[in-house]
């Protein structure tokens, strides 16, 4: 349960944008831990939050973008929402949580996406949940599994590995 001084941390966090999330270009890692950046059939995901300085809680529908490939034709999304948690959790193995939420209009209707990460000490981002919406029945693109501990899994079941964030001459 969060504490009133927990959603104070956060909330200034909010503000700032999410330093604990670096921007970039994210690639799941091989099965056995390996990088595989470069590699254009890997998964992957692009973030970019951006806080103007006209609104600092960057929610104004310019906020940066998150382009997420899971297997599928990469799907851009404008951020509408960003926040990241202070303190790494141990209920999270000592990763810390970040919530995204986005939207995209496609040709079939209006998508928002509601996501969870949770990034490590060395800038892995495991990608745990993903929840497309047009208004009707969620879209679970990416399922939260809890063994042996809290990942994300596609809705397949097919486990996610974490992330990495590639060096940008390998974008």
């Amino acid at each position: 349960m969060l504490t009133a001084a927990s959603l104070l941390v956060a909330a200034a966090l909010q503000l700032q944008g999410l330093p604990a999330f670096a921007n970039g270009h994210y690639v799941e890692r091989l099965a056995d831990g390996g990088s595989a950046c470069g590699d254009a059939s890997a998964r992957w995901f692009e973030l970019d939050v951006r806080t103007p300085p006209n609104s600092p809680s960057g929610v104004d529908g310019n906020a940066g973008s998150l382009m997420i490939a899971l297997g599928a034709a990469p799907v851009d999304y404008q951020l509408t929402y960003a926040l990241s948690f202070a303190e790494p959790d141990p209920a999270f193995d000592m990763r810390t949580m970040h919530m995204i939420d986005g939207s995209v209009t496609l040709d079939d209707g209006t998508y928002t996406l509601r996501t969870s990460f949770l990034t490590s000490a060395n800038g892995d981002a495991e990608l745990i949940s993903a929840t497309a919406s047009d208004g009707g029945p969620p879209i679970h693109l990416v399922l939260t599994d809890h063994e042996p501990r809290t990942h994300g899994a596609l809705a397949n079941g097919v486990d996610l590995e974490p992330f990495e964030h590639c060096p940008a001459d390998t974008d």
